[in-house]
């Protein structure tokens, strides 16, 4: 038996009838409102059935009908990574990968350690004439040592008589460098601080 459609190609703008879909059940003239997979290799493609069909019709739907165990087995790994490729960790399909792994975390975790340890320098206040030391060297907060050093050679190398062609400006300011960074490397503050007791010229 034929079911009731109606025809939008004879539609007029004021035409209010709205084109309804038939359940797809047989002898059924409901509205077929709700939309079920026609299998499970056509997820996409639907049947389209009244409200007491479509519960009719999940209720005897198997997913794994036909399916062995280990069909089922995989797609309860695919599941697991979203159907997503995955290999082994330990490098056996992608060699060198659990090396750059490690690499990876070696190198976050330097960078998150050096980031501690500048938070945690920052937030003590730092006493006068340590601060002006550290202005001395171009910085405004206490830093790491290793990070101080490296300022301080910085400094040394662009003061050096003779990068400077023994210019009297850059001598003395070099001096305040060496005085500077000598203050800083014997206080008892940023020993403290850094927790160094031995920091290294």
């Amino acid at each position: 038996m034929n079911k009731p459609f109606h025809d939008y190609r004879f539609a007029t703008p004021w035409d209010s009838a709205k084109r309804q879909r038939c359940c797809d059940a047989p002898d059924c003239h409901e509205s077929g409102d709700y939309r079920a997979p026609r299998s499970r290799l056509e997820l996409n493609s639907y049947y389209w059935f009244c409200l007491d069909h479509v519960r009719a019709y999940n209720a005897g739907w198997d997913y794994c009908k036909d399916m062995d165990i280990a069909d089922v087995d995989n797609i309860r790994k695919a599941d697991a990574v979203w159907g997503k490729p995955s290999w082994p960790m330990n490098g056996k399909k992608f060699q060198g990968y659990a090396q750059k792994l490690d690499d990876l975390g070696k190198a976050w975790q330097k960078f998150y350690g050096e980031q501690a340890a500048e938070n945690s320098c920052a937030a003590r206040p730092v006493p006068e004439p340590e601060r002006k030391a550290l202005l001395e060297l171009g910085l405004t907060s206490l830093l790491p040592w290793a990070m101080i050093k490296k300022r301080y050679l910085e400094l040394a190398k662009q003061l050096h008589p003779d990068i400077n062609g023994g210019k009297k400006g850059a001598e003395e300011r070099l001096k305040k460098v060496n005085q500077a960074y000598g203050f800083l490397k014997n206080s008892h503050f940023v020993k403290e601080t850094l927790q160094e007791t031995d920091l290294t010229s």
